[in-house]
């Protein structure tokens, strides 16, 4: 899910994607385009009420999906046998799962269970993000802490605190046994995220490991009855030929929207752009984060902040414009099927569920309105 970037609404904003219809269906008819949400509920958790909620409102504005980032480096967000965090060992307050030693919320997995339902009957797909190879700090906190021989792991699989070592060929297997404790939640057809943003080692122009490791969690998920759904960071250009085309991307930016002018031209120069993907034979959500990434911070809800970016969505944004503003190299392949706007938290907690419900709820209104497409 991602290095937050400190902009300002003076034409930025930060939201995000995710999937659950049959795309190939909702494809063939090219407008209007799938929409969705994706919600951060890493950097602060948000409750099965206040997520139903929020489906709710995906739902009245004609949306297809919500995409629940469950993990990052702050918190592993949901319940996990594998690394000891289960609602046995947890406090509960109320409906809310607490870690005894971290002291932070999850979801059950019943919980997570009941939203997916909640949404299929809705007819809005909700789709679980388990964070890897990146941000994995609050994972990699849990393997070392939860047993002997999850610590004895954890000097195979992690590399420093904040990562998973793709050169050891226990980290696939071990994501695979973490995948494993949530493919059933899902019905047959759906997506589950592997996400794949903003991992370190993706900076030289092939990256054989990244690949293998891609395709093996979206060959095992196939195997499950479910598709696949990650970021565009890793997906470089010299690699398209190798990796497995049946996976959805969600795009947020060509460059990772750093401040360093080499790394962008180093990034621009490796990865894949949105139409490079889909003339590869991928399919692709637009998220792109200029426009649709909402950050939960005082400076976005600054009431001057969402008049002008109700008016610059309107009037400058389409789901063909994937790089920022650029309006020259257009995304015009059916197979980029839609957009997806996100929330992410700023991770202070500034605000209440409640509170960012109501303060991103004119955001919602505007993208999910017939006036964006």
């Amino acid at each position: 899910m991602r290095k937050l970037v400190q902009w300002l609404l003076v034409g930025v904003l930060w939201l995000g994607l995710g999937l659950s219809v049959d795309i190939a269906g909702v494809q063939a008819a090219t407008t209007p385009k799938v929409k969705g949400l994706i919600l951060d509920n890493a950097r602060q958790y948000y409750s099965v009420k206040s997520i139903k909620k929020l489906i709710d409102q995906v739902q009245a504005g004609g949306g297809s999906f919500v995409q629940l980032h469950l993990t990052d480096d702050t918190r592993f967000g949901v319940e996990s046998a594998k690394l000891g965090q289960t609602v046995k060992k947890a406090k509960k307050v109320g409906l809310t799962y607490y870690n005894r030693q971290t002291k932070l919320a999850f979801l059950s997995k019943k919980q997570l269970r009941s939203l997916i339902v909640y949404g299929h009957q809705r007819k809005i797909e909700v789709i679980p993000e388990i964070d890897t190879p990146g941000h994995s700090t609050a994972l990699i906190k849990l393997l070392k802490s939860s047993s002997k021989a999850n610590r004895k792991l954890a000097k195979k699989v992690a590399v420093e605190k904040s990562e998973l070592n793709l050169k050891s060929n226990e980290t696939k297997k071990f994501v695979k046994s973490l995948l494993s404790e949530y493919v059933g939640l899902q019905y047959p057809g759906q997506h589950i995220a592997i996400s794949g943003d903003e991992y370190s080692a993706a900076i030289t122009a092939s990256q054989p490991r990244v690949v293998s490791y891609t395709n093996y969690l979206n060959r095992y998920l196939i195997k499950k009855g479910l598709k696949t759904a990650m970021w565009n960071d890793g997906l470089l250009k010299a690699d398209l030929p190798k990796l497995d085309h049946n996976i959805l991307v969600m795009y947020w930016s060509y460059d990772g929207q750093t401040s360093n002018p080499k790394v962008i031209a180093q990034h621009r120069k490796i990865r894949a752009t949105l139409p490079e993907l889909n003339a590869a034979g991928m399919q692709t959500i637009n998220a792109n984060s200029y426009y649709l990434y909402v950050m939960t911070k005082a400076a976005t809800f600054k009431a001057s902040n969402v008049a002008y970016w109700k008016k610059d969505l309107v009037n400058n944004w389409q789901s063909n414009v994937w790089d920022v503003t650029n309006h020259k190299d257009l995304a015009t392949s059916s197979r980029n099927i839609g957009s997806a706007i996100s929330i992410w938290g700023d991770g202070r907690k500034s605000y209440t569920q409640a509170e960012v419900l109501k303060r991103t709820r004119p955001f919602l209104q505007t993208y999910f309105s017939a006036q964006v497409q």
